[in-house]
Order: C-alpha cells, then structure tokens, then sequence
C-alpha cells in the first residue's frame, strides 16, 4: 500500500535527500516532507490536528537533532491530542545502536518500530506492508 506522505524528521540534509529518493523510488509514497528537528515538525502537527487527512501515515525519526531531539518531541507528543499519535505510525530512524536507545523507544507505546541507518529497500517494503489493513 502507498502512503499518502510520509514526514522525515533528520537534521542531516544530505541524508534526508538521499531518504526521499530511495523512499520515493521504492513506491512508498510521491510526497515527502522534511523537518530538521522536532520542533519543526511538532509546530507543523499542531497545525494539521484539527484536518487529521493532513496528517502524514508515516513518520520516520532520528533521535539525535539539535532544538529538540526526537525524545523530547515524543514526550510531547504524550501530551497532545491522540489523533496525533494514533494516525501516524512513527518509527525512530537513527544511528544509534545502543541498547539503551531501543529500550527507551520501548517505553513510548505509539512507537511503531526502530530502524537502524542506513535506511534500506527492505525498511520500506516493511513500512509499506505495515499499512495495509489487518483483517
């Protein structure tokens, strides 16, 4: 199933626009938005919270960003309406690979799943399958 848009949440450019063109050739999805940290894109969810068919299906995110890291923008997403939490799958996207970040991402229940960089053919076609209805 293709995504409507998927936000990606990197504060490293480069990588960001390598991630939408393997995203998008990998059929995903045609619209990407990129965020450099988590106050971008937590500023831009607040916005779409009242119009939720504005919100994106998949948010990939790292967790080491300047402003506010991925952590920080998880616990405030704790706080807010829970059509934000509840209508994005959000997987941590990072490149960390201590046990203690994977742990700590277990800890938030709307964490949908945890890839490790470098992003991957195979991380897509696992996020485009999450996305079809169970049933």
């Amino acid at each position: 199933m293709k995504a409507n848009k998927v936000f990606l949440v990197d504060d490293d450019f480069i990588f960001r626009e390598a991630a939408e063109v393997l995203i998008i050739s990998s059929g995903l999805t045609e619209k990407v938005l990129h965020f450099e940290n988590g106050l971008e894109v937590y500023d831009a969810l607040l916005e779409m919270a009242d119009t939720p068919d504005e919100l994106p299906e998949i948010m990939l995110l790292d967790i080491n960003m300047p402003v506010m890291n991925g952590w920080e923008l998880l616990e405030e997403l704790k706080q807010v309406k829970s059509v934000l939490r509840d209508s994005i799958q959000i997987h941590i996207l990072t490149s960390s690979i201590a046990p203690e970040d994977l742990n700590l991402s277990k800890e938030y229940e709307f964490i949908d799943g945890y890839i490790t960089k470098p992003l991957t053919r195979a991380d897509l076609t696992n996020l485009a399958q999450s996305l079809i209805p169970e049933g």
